[in-house]
């Protein structure tokens, strides 16, 4: 069971299987915002923001990387800045925060969209052998090749096969992709390209 649960959290990284919003599910995805306070710190399940949303103002807040920012406004760290009306999320993967840019001028409440982890209570337990995995995958087999690469990596000798792990491995990532790396998820993070740069011209 807890190398299914291992299987679905990593499809859920490497295949952003897991979206959600303020309306689907807002203990996750919903924040306070402090007028001065432009850090947010995210939940751990949080995988990525996606964009994001002030409660009451009309216009996304789109979801750049540090590198982003500083071509679309060089000096975008200068803290003698007032504040105003945030117009960016700024996201650092490692950290698992967004900075709001500018910093807010006013107490609101950030409603942000994400790929995420499943949550602790979303995990298959022994208790309920038939529960189904929080993602839809067309074939459940697919997530069993994760369950056969750790199986085959015990230590146990009568189990321990790495070239069964690894051909199991090979499967899994066949149909779900590589683990992505910090530099690859933040550019999950960022904008697209039509987005970010048509305010440079």
């Amino acid at each position: 069971m807890r190398y299914l649960n291992n299987a679905v959290g990593e499809a859920c990284l490497r295949a952003r299987l897991l979206k959600d919003d303020a309306s689907t599910l807002p203990e996750l995805c919903v924040y306070p915002v402090e007028a001065g306070e432009s850090l947010i710190r995210l939940r751990p399940e949080v995988i990525v923001v996606r964009s994001g949303r002030l409660a009451g103002q009309p216009h996304k807040l789109w979801a750049l990387t540090s590198k982003s920012m500083d071509r679309l406004h060089g000096n975008w760290e200068d803290e003698s800045r007032p504040p105003d009306t945030p117009q960016h999320l700024v996201m650092d993967v490692a950290r698992k925060t967004v900075r709001l840019w500018p910093t807010p001028a006013a107490n609101g409440e950030l409603h942000l969209r994400v790929w995420r982890m499943p949550l602790a209570r979303e995990r298959l337990c022994v208790d309920q052998p038939k529960g189904e995995p929080v993602v839809d995958v067309p074939n459940i087999e697919d997530l069993k090749h994760w369950v056969g690469h750790e199986a085959y990596l015990t230590k146990d000798g009568e189990r321990n096969d790495p070239a069964a792990s690894a051909l199991h491995l090979t499967l899994f990532e066949n149909r779900f992709g590589e683990r992505p790396t910090l530099h690859e998820m933040a550019r999950w993070a960022d904008s697209p390209p039509r987005v970010r740069y048509a305010q440079m011209y």
